[in-house]
C-alpha cells in the first residue's frame, strides 16, 4: 500500500518522499508548493493548501502510512500545528489510512514553558485519541542549514547559547521514519511514542562553532538573515529544553530500528 508525505512543500518533508522512493512502493506527496523535484523523483503529487481536508482526503485513499513532519522551531504561528493536524487526522481517519507516524519534541506537553513544546503536546493529545494508529517520533533538534543560520543570526543571549542540546542529523532522521514505514502493522488503533535522541550533547555556542556557522554575515551556512524579534524570544523559550528523553517507558527508536545516528559537525560532545 502506498505512503503519503503531507506538507511536502516543506524542506524534511520533501526528503522524506524522495528517500521513500528508494524503497520500492508508491510514494505520494501532499504539497502546496513547487514539486518539480518530487516528480522528477517519482512522487506521485497532489497539491491543495494545508487546510484542504477534501483534497488531502482523496489523496490519501488506500494509503497505509501517513507521514506529518508538521511546524518546528521557525514556525510564526505554533497553535496551528494543532489546527493542521486536526486537519490530517480526519482526512486520514476518512479515508481509511491504517496508520499516521508525526514528528514531536521531548518535553511536548499541553503545560510546557515554552509555545512549541505546549503545541506538540497538544498534537500528541490529538494523536493519542485519534481512531487510528498513531506513532509520534520526539526527536531532538534537527540539524538543518535553517536551524544553524537561525541559531547564528537570531541574537541569542548567553543562556540560550550555553543551553546543551542533543542534535540529530537529518539523514539519520529521514531513516528511522523509513525503517517505521517498513515496520507495518495490522493493529486497528493504538499511540506510540518513541525517542530519538541526538548522539551527542553539546551547547547551542559549541554547535555553530563545529558547523562553522559563527555570526550573522560571517560564517552562515544559508546567508539569511532570520533576526526578527518574535523568533529570537521563540528561540531562546524552546532552547531551555528538555532536549533529549529520560522516560525510560519510551521506546528508543534507534534501538528499534538497529539504527546508529552520527553526531552532525564534528564529533566532539559527551
Amino acid at each position: 500500500m502506498p505512503v503519503l508525505v503531507t506538507a511536502a512543500e516543506q524542506p524534511l518533508a520533501r526528503r522524506i518522499a524522495v528517500r521513500l522512493v528508494q524503497e520500492g512502493g508508491e510514494v505520494r506527496a501532499f504539497s502546496a508548493g513547487d514539486t518539480s523535484v518530487l516528480r522528477a523523483a517519482g512522487v506521485f503529487i497532489a497539491s491543495g493548501t494545508r487546510d484542504d481536508e477534501g483534497r488531502l482526503e482523496a489523496a490519501a485513499a488506500d494509503v497505509h502510512t501517513m507521514i506529518h513532519v508538521g511546524g518546528g522551531l521557525l514556525s510564526r504561528d505554533p497553535a496551528a500545528m494543532v489546527d493542521n493536524v486536526e486537519v490530517v487526522l480526519r482526512a486520514a481517519t476518512n479515508a481509511g489510512v491504517k496508520r499516521l507516524i508525526a514528528l514531536s519534541l521531548p518535553g511536548a506537553d499541553p503545560g510546557a514553558d515554552d509555545a512549541i513544546r505546549r503545541a506538540k503536546g497538544e498534537v500528541e493529545a490529538r494523536l493519542a485519541a485519534a481512531d487510528l494508529p498513531t506513532v509520534a517520533v520526539r526527536t531532538s533538534l534537527v540539524d538543518t542549514p535553517a536551524i544553524r543560520d537561525a541559531f547564528a543570526t537570531a541574537g541569542l543571549g548567553p543562556q540560550a547559547r550555553a543551553a546543551v542540546i542533543a542534535p540529530v542529523r537529518v539523514e539519520d532522521l529521514i531513516e528511522l521514519i523509513v525503517a517505521f514505514d517498513r515496520a507495518r502493522s495490522s493493529a486497528p488503533t493504538g499511540h506510540l511514542v518513541v525517542a530519538a535522541d541526538g548522539p551527542v550533547r553539546r551547547s547551542v555556542a559549541e554547535h555553530l562553532e563545529l558547523a562553522g556557522a559563527r555570526a550573522p554575515g560571517g560564517g552562515s551556512l544559508v546567508g539569511r538573515k532570520l533576526s526578527a524579534a518574535w523568533l529570537t524570544v521563540q528561540l531562546q523559550q524552546v532552547l531551555a529544553g528538555p532536549w533529549w528523553t529520560d522516560d525510560p517507558v519510551i521506546l528508543d527508536g534507534w534501538s528499534f530500528a538497529d539504527l546508529s545516528p552520527i553526531p552532525p559537525a564534528g564529533t566532539a560532545g559527551q
